[in-house]
Order: C-alpha cells, then structure tokens, then sequence
C-alpha cells in the first residue's frame, strides 16, 4: 500500500512539471517569434529590404503587444525602451535620406533590446565585450604615445558603439550600475578636449574596471534558473523513490534475518 502512494506521489510530481512545461510552451514560442522576428528585420535593413523590413516591424508591434505585460513582469522602463528602439528602427526604414550605416545602428540596437528582455541566460550584447575592451585599450595606448587625432577618433567610435548597446544595459543592468557606466562615459566626453592625458588614462582604467565587472556578473548570472528547478525536482523525486526502495529491501532482509535465527 506504502509502495502504491509513493508511486502515486512521483506519478503526480511528473504530471504537474509536465504540465507546468506545456503551460510555458506557448509564451515561449511567442517570446521565440519576436526576438526572430527582430533578428530578420535587422537582416533585412543591412540588404537594404526596408520595405519587408517594415511590414516585419508592423507584425512584431502586434505579437509584442499581445502580452500581458503583467504577467510578464515587464517593468516600466523596460516598456519604454522598447518602445523608443522601436520608434527609431521604424523611422531608421521609412526614412528616405537617412545614411545605411545609421539605420544599421539604429536597428541593430532595436535589436540588442528586444533579445535582452526576452533571452535572461545569454543576451547578445555581452558578445561586445572584445570591442569596447579594445576601444578602451586602444584610447589608453593613443593618450601614451601622445596621439590625440588617433584618441579623439577611437573615442568616436566607442561613443557611437556605446549607444548601440546602451539600451540592452538599461534593461539588463541594475539601475546603480548602469548609472556609473552612464557617468564614467560623460565624464569622458566632456573632458575629451582638455587632453590632460594623465587625468583620462586614469579614467579609462577605472572604465576598463567597472566593464569588466559588468560582462563577469552577467556571464556569472547566465545559468538558467528554471532548468535549475527541474534538476533538483527529478533529483528530489528519484532520491525519494531510491530512499523507499533501499528502505523496503533493508526492512525485507531484517526480516529474512529474524526468520532464520
């Protein structure tokens, strides 16, 4: 009888992670049709496909707006990031004049943001840690050798390279960090042309710092809890089921044991 409702217990354990999977299927499939949607939409700007590009823009306003947000726990500045990198992708391929290697930018950190709020475990921008390591080592070696065109052109290029990936860090950092990085990279700007090379090498270093600390923590944070949660709830249910068993054969040759004597 013991052996039936422990038995019964696994059976119900499967059947409510099983279930709770098949709930979860359909909102990822929604949360996987719009960071593809996004990722095609940025294919199709850089092979200059911007009328597709825009109907695609069209569709991902509908799938993303049929979430519940709540239900989501999508915050309120995380709405709003989304919205302004939309507004400018949607502007980057409506507009006539507007430079190919901007509308590239501006839809690429569309985006950077779309697949920071829907991917927790791997968000693309920590694939730019490389490039703006190197902006910064390189900005540092310019200020060295005494070279300010060679500094104020790699300053340039991180500047615009930071508010690529800028939204993708309001989302994903925590508002304390995200704020120094905001400020470290004022403060370099501002003082770009005072050239007092002592001042901003020792700027860069502590940039290179707090950098470094963001793509650690977040590579450290990229384990997927969920898949976590089911690890330890098989495990607990296989531990259970092996705990009883060794019980029943442990209290079955106690009583083989006693039999015999």
């Amino acid at each position: 009888m013991r052996q039936f409702v422990v038995a019964m217990i696994i059976v119900f354990a499967c059947s409510f992670s099983m279930t709770a999977l098949a709930d979860e299927e359909p909102r990822e499939q929604i949360w996987k049709k719009i960071n593809q949607t996004s990722d095609r939409i940025l294919q199709l700007v850089k092979s200059d496909g911007l009328e597709e590009a825009k109907q695609l823009l069209d569709y991902f306003a509908t799938l993303f707006f049929e979430l519940d947000f709540q239900e989501e726990k999508i915050t309120m500045n995380e709405l709003r990031v989304i919205t302004t990198t939309y507004e400018r992708a949607k502007e980057a391929v409506t507009s006539i004049d507007m430079p190919s290697q901007e509308r590239i930018y501006r839809v690429t950190s569309f985006r950077l943001a779309v697949d920071a709020i829907s991917n927790e475990s791997n968000p693309l921008w920590l694939h730019s840690e490389e490039k703006m390591m190197k902006f910064i080592d390189d900005m540092e070696e310019a200020l060295k050798k005494g070279d300010p065109q060679s500094f104020q052109h790699r300053l340039n290029e991180f500047l615009r390279y930071f508010e690529v990936i800028r939204p993708a860090l309001l989302i994903d950092l925590k508002s304390e960090q995200f704020q120094r990085i905001q400020s470290q990279v004022k403060f370099l700007e501002n003082k770009r042309n005072e050239l007092d090379a002592n001042i901003l090498i020792s700027h860069l270093q502590l940039m290179e710092e707090e950098w470094t600390n963001v793509y650690k923590r977040l590579k450290e944070d990229a384990t997927d809890p969920s898949l976590w949660w089911v690890i330890l709830t098989i495990g607990s249910m296989i531990t259970l089921s092996l705990s009883y068993v060794g019980w029943k054969k442990y209290k079955a040759e106690k009583q083989k044991l006693r039999a015999k004597e």
